[in-house]
């Protein structure tokens, strides 16, 4: 089976670099990049909410819940 060919227009790489990639690797990576990007709305919101006093930190979490690993 002959592969067609396909004309990339000068207009559309004068600009950079053109790079070809499969389908299913692009898909790969945004779905990697939307879990990175919930990750770390998630950190960013414990953290927000640690410092306003809406939570507690690891410290006083493992000293209520396992007081056995809880090192003073």
């Amino acid at each position: 089976m002959q592969m067609p060919t396909i004309t990339i227009p000068k207009k559309l790489i004068s600009s950079g670099d053109l790079v070809v990639v499969d389908k299913k690797s692009l898909e790969q990576v945004f779905k990697e990049n939307k879990e990175l990007r919930l990750a770390l709305k998630a950190i960013v919101d414990g953290e927000r909410a640690l410092r306003d006093g809406r939570t507690r930190g690891f410290k006083e979490f493992l000293s209520s819940k396992f007081p056995r690993y809880a090192k003073d």
